[in-house]
């Protein structure tokens, strides 16, 4: 293959009737590094975006990559410290020092490129329901964690901040590889827009629509087509993240 680079886009979406500061999915950027994440916070949780920020942020800075479970867990040791640290030092209502004694969780998709390599390839990890789907023109290569949308929903293990509960989610790390070609496009999505991207019943134009939407930068009306969805039943009201990876051959 010849030498190429990534290209990306990304959308944040809160759910309807919510503003963007509420929206608790986060984005995880390092395009020198050619590391890329998303998080999505469980809403139940206390302080979920904040956590879903710092385990995405901090997965894609940190050398060497975390890509096997023995070092993923470490690293959420040390920032699930720090985050019940931060809580401490606030003045918290006790119905909030009530949920902040029970942690916070999130799902988590991250993705590793290798273009230096002969064949190029990719390496993916994921707790929950967060995913990564890999296309080659009109078809999935790969979809991963989740690739059948009847599992979306089941309550899934997610990432949480508290050390005795990482054990658990430990067993419930997945990883994934690949190898890719020019013009491939990688999606990082959060549960929702996952479901029913990966849905084979709904409109593939609909589906073709949004990333047309999304490569072209036309966030206002990439929006108004998901709230349109959403108003329809065909997605569920919840936050939307995309984060699209298109490899590129390099000029």
């Amino acid at each position: 293959m010849s030498a190429c680079n990534l290209e990306t886009q990304q959308l944040r979406m809160p759910k309807a009737g919510c503003s963007l500061t509420e929206c608790e999915d986060a984005i995880g950027l390092n395009s020198r590094g050619r590391r890329f994440a998303v998080a999505d916070g469980a809403t139940e949780a206390f302080d979920s975006k904040t956590w879903a920020k710092l385990v995405t942020r901090s997965w894609v800075r940190v050398d060497p990559p975390a890509l096997s479970v023995e070092d993923f867990v470490p690293l959420v040791r040390d920032l699930g410290a720090r985050l019940q640290s931060r809580w401490k030092k606030k003045s918290l209502p006790w119905y909030a020092e009530e949920k902040a004694r029970q942690g916070s969780f999130t799902a988590f998709v991250g993705v590793q490129f290798y273009l230096a390599e002969t064949p190029k390839s990719w390496k993916a990890i994921a707790v929950g329901d967060s995913c990564l789907v890999q296309k080659r023109g009109q078809e999935i290569v790969k979809a991963f964690p989740i690739s059948d949308v009847t599992l979306f929903g089941s309550n899934p293990i997610l990432v949480p901040s508290l050390a005795p509960l990482q054990d658990r989610m430990a067993e419930n790390f997945a990883t994934s590889d690949g190898a890719f070609e020019v013009n491939d496009e990688f999606l990082l999505l959060t549960d929702a827009v996952a479901a029913w991207y990966l849905d084979s019943e709904k409109p593939e134009s609909s589906k073709s629509l949004a990333m047309s939407l999304l490569a072209s930068s036309r966030y206002p009306e990439l929006e108004n087509h998901f709230q349109d969805l959403r108003a329809r039943g065909e997605m569920r009201n919840d936050d939307v993240t995309i984060v699209r990876i298109l490899v590129r051959e390099h000029a």
